[in-house]
C-alpha cells in the first residue's frame, strides 16, 4: 500500500505541488477571511432552504442580535449577525436577497410583484408591477386591505429569495445537513481555487497529449500559475463571498467542459457540465457554442460529419442540458411565476435604477462594461496614497496584459477559431449585462471566459519571450496588490 502511494506521489508530484502550493499561497492571502465563514452566505442559506423543502427563505426577516432558538440550524443567528455587521461594527442592511410582495387589495384581489419606483417621490411611486406582467396603481395608504397579522395590520407580505443560480447551494447541501450555517465557504473557495490551478494544468497537458498544443510541461506550469495568481482569479478566490464563489466554481466547470467538449468526445459529460454551469453562472450556457463547433471539426478544418454523427452527439449533449433547464425553470416558476426569471429583477425590492430602466441586458450597458473589462485605468493624483482605483475595477489590460498574446496566435486552425468564437460569444453577453462587476479590483466576470483564453494561448503556439514573461510578472504583481488591498485598504479605492 505504501509502495503504491509512493509511486502515485512520484508520478503526480507536479500535480500535487501545484495544488498544495497554490492552496497554501491562496490561504495566506486570505488570512483574515479564511478563519470563519463569509458574511455573505447566500448559498448556505439556499442550501438550508432546500433541505427544508422550501424555495424561499425567512433569513432577511431577522435582525442583528437575536438569540439562537432551539429549532434554528447550527450557526444561524451568528451568520445573520456577520452579515448585518459592517466593517465599522455598526448595523447594515441585507445585501442581494431578492424580494416579492404579496398584497391583498381592498377589493379582495391578491397580487404578487414589486413597486419598482417605490423609493422615489415621482408620479410612478405607486406603480405596482405584478409577476403576471400587469401594471396597476396601488396606494399603500388606502388600497391595501387591513386585518392581516397584527390587529389592523396591512395584508402586505414580503417573500424573500436567493436569486443566484442554485448549483453551488446544491453542492453545499450535504454540508448544510451536518453543519447548518457553520460552513466555511471561504476555505472551500480557496481550495476550489487551488483545484482550478490543477485542473487548468491537466487541461493544458491533455491538449499536448492529443497534439493540439506543443507547449512544454514548464510552459504549462507557467500558464497555470499565471491563471491562478496573474488574473482576477487571485483576488476572487480568497474572498469566499457568494458572487466570487460562483465564479470560482464556474471556472472548474468550464475547464471540465473543455476537456469533455474538445473533439466532441464526451457529449453527455459536456452537456452535464453546461447544465451545472448555467445553474452556477448563467453566461456559461452560451459556451455551448464550443461543443457545437467541435462536432463539425475534423482535425485542423471544419467539415460536415454526417447527419447520424451530428444527431448522436447532439442528443447526448442536449439531454442533460434539457433536464437541467427544466429543473431551473420549475424553480423559477415556483418562486416568481415565470420560468425565465431568476430573481435579479427583484433585488433591492425591484428598485435598482439600472434594471428598472433598461432591464438585465441592454446595449445601454456596453460602454461601461467594455471599460471595466478592458481599459479602466488607475488614477494617479496628488492625494495620498497617490493611486486610486474605481470600484468598477481596473481593466484587464492593466492587470493581466500578458493575455494580449492570445490576439496573435502563431497556429491558426479550426480549434483555435472555435475557442476564439466561444470567448467572443461569452464576452458579448457579459458586455450587455446590467452590472460591470462592481465592486471589484478588476473585471471579475472575465472568469467566465478565461479558461478558453488560456487554452487559446496554449494552442496558439506563440513563444513565451521576454516581453510575455515580463508582462506575466507584472500581472502577478498587480493581482497580488489587488488581493492584499481590495476590501482591506479602502484608501486605494473610490466609488
Amino acid at each position: 500500500m505504501l509502495g503504491r502511494l509512493k509511486t502515485f506521489i512520484v508520478a503526480h508530484r507536479v500535480h500535487l505541488l501545484l495544488f498544495v502550493v497554490s492552496a497554501a499561497v491562496l490561504a495566506l492571502f486570505s488570512w483574515n477571511w479564511i478563519l470563519q465563514p463569509s458574511p455573505h452566505f447566500h448559498f448556505t442559506d439556499l442550501a438550508n432552504s432546500f433541505l427544508q423543502g422550501r424555495a424561499d427563505t425567512d433569513t432577511p426577516r431577522h435582525h442583528r442580535g437575536e438569540r439562537q432558538e432551539p429549532n434554528d440550524p447550527p450557526g444561524y443567528k451568528k451568520a445573520i449577525d456577520r452579515h448585518l455587521t459592517g466593517p465599522d461594527g455598526k448595523t447594515q442592511g441585507w445585501n442581494d436577497w431578492a424580494s416579492v410582495r404579496e398584497i391583498t387589495t381592498t377589493d379582495g384581489e391578491v397580487v404578487r410583484g414589486v413597486f419598482p419606483w417605490g423609493d422615489t417621490d415621482g408620479s410612478r411611486k405607486n406603480e405596482f408591477h405584478g409577476l403576471d406582467k400587469t401594471v396597476r396603481i396601488i396606494d399603500p395608504k388606502v388600497d391595501i386591505k387591513k386585518g392581516c397579522g397584527s390587529p389592523g395590520g396591512l395584508c402586505d407580505r414580503k417573500d424573500w429569495y436567493v436569486s443566484f443560480p442554485p448549483f453551488p447551494a446544491v453542492i453545499l447541501m450535504p454540508l448544510a445537513a451536518v453543519f447548518g450555517y457553520n460552513i466555511n465557504d471561504v476555505l472551500l473557495t480557496v481550495l476550489n481555487g487551488a483545484l482550478n490551478c490543477l485542473l487548468l494544468f491537466i487541461l493544458l497537458e491533455y491538449l499536448v497529449s492529443i497534439g493540439m498544443s506543443r507547449r512544454t510541461r514548464r510552459e504549462n506550469i507557467i500558464l497555470a500559475v499565471l491563471f491562478t495568481f496573474g488574473t482576477v482569479h487571485f483576488f476572487s478566490t480568497i474572498r469566499g463571498q457568494v458572487w466570487f464563489t460562483a465564479l470560482i466554481i464556474g471556472v472548474s466547470i468550464n475547464i471540465l467542459y473543455i476537456l469533455a467538449a474538445t473533439g466532441a468526445r464526451r457529449p453527455f459529460l459536456a452537456g452535464l457540465a453546461i447544465a451545472c454551469g448555467m445553474a452556477t453562472r448563467t453566461p456559461i450556457a452560451f459556451a455551448s457554442i464550443f461543443f457545437v463547433l467541435e462536432v463539425f471539426r475534423d482535425g485542423d478544418r471544419m467539415r460536415w460529419p454526417g447527419f447520424g454523427h451530428v444527431l448522436r452527439k447532439g442528443l447526448a449533449f442536449a439531454l442533460p442540458i434539457l433536464a437541467g433547464g427544466i429543473a431551473l425553470m420549475i424553480l423559477n416558476y415556483v418562486r416568481f411565476d415565470n420560468p425565465f426569471e431568476f430573481g435579479h429583477t427583484f433585488l433591492a425590492d425591484g428598485t435598482r435604477n439600472s434594471i428598472r430602466n433598461h432591464g438585465l441586458f441592454s446595449f445601454w450597458f456596453a460602454k461601461d462594461n467594455l471599460g471595466a473589462m478592458l481599459t479602466n485605468p488607475p488614477v494617479f493624483d496628488g492625494k495620498a496614497p497617490f493611486i486610486h482605483i474605481t470600484r468598477h475595477g481596473l481593466g484587464l489590460l492593466w492587470t493581466s496584459p500578458f493575455l494580449l498574446i492570445a490576439l496573435w496566435p502563431r497556429v491558426r486552425n479550426a480549434y483555435t477559431r472555435n475557442l476564439a468564437v466561444t470567448i467572443v460569444v461569452i464576452a458579448s453577453i457579459l458586455v450587455l449585462y446590467q452590472n460591470t462587476g462592481w465592486a471589484q479590483f478588476s473585471y471579475r466576470f472575465a472568469l467566465d471566459f478565461m479558461p478558453y483564453l488560456f487554452a487559446l494561448i496554449a494552442v496558439g503556439g506563440r513563444e513565451f519571450n521576454r516581453a510575455f514573461m515580463a508582462a506575466g510578472v507584472f500581472g502577478i504583481l498587480m493581482n497580488t496588490f489587488g488581493a492584499i488591498t481590495f476590501d482591506r485598504m479602502n484608501m486605494f479605492y473610490y466609488d
